[in-house]
């Protein structure tokens, strides 16, 4: 996959994630780059609790979590004070949200709403509305380490 020279920022937030999804994430592995890794990361979790009721979660999926922290709260995003607080503690919560959650084998008949792996769409689709925020900072694909 080759990247683009630039992130396409036109249209909503929608088509922005779309063009991320197209251009930056590859069919199987890590992203190449910094944005499209983040893309990857946020549809992974999305994928694991809506589709599996995070069943295979495990260290790995901590490892995105812990990803995704650094990128939003750390980072070239922090150094360049992207976020305000409020935004900041928002993307704290929501990925603390992700990453507490009761395994299907602990379920018993006293569990809350709020103990349940969090399949409801909104927490992503914020996630992602961040991530093209720290698109339109950054719109030239910063290369991604970890490949």
């Amino acid at each position: 996959m080759n990247m683009p020279q630039k992130i396409n920022l036109s249209g909503s937030i929608h088509d922005v994630e779309l063009w991320l999804w197209e251009n930056l994430v590859p069919r199987t592995g890590p992203a190449a780059s910094l944005q499209g890794e983040a893309m990857r990361t946020i549809e992974l979790l999305a994928w694991e609790a809506q589709n599996n009721g995070n069943l295979n979660w495990n260290d790995s999926f901590d490892g995105l979590i812990e990803f995704l922290r650094y990128f939003f709260l750390s980072g070239v995003a922090a150094e360049q004070q992207i976020y305000h607080e409020e935004i900041q503690k928002s993307i704290d919560e929501d990925l603390t949200r992700l990453a507490n959650f009761l395994m299907p084998t602990e379920l018993d008949s006293r569990v809350y709403l709020d103990e349940l792996p969090y399949t409801r769409q909104d927490l992503y689709d914020r996630l992602t509305s961040h991530l093209v925020c720290f698109c339109q900072h950054f719109p030239i694909p910063l290369a991604y380490d970890e490949v």
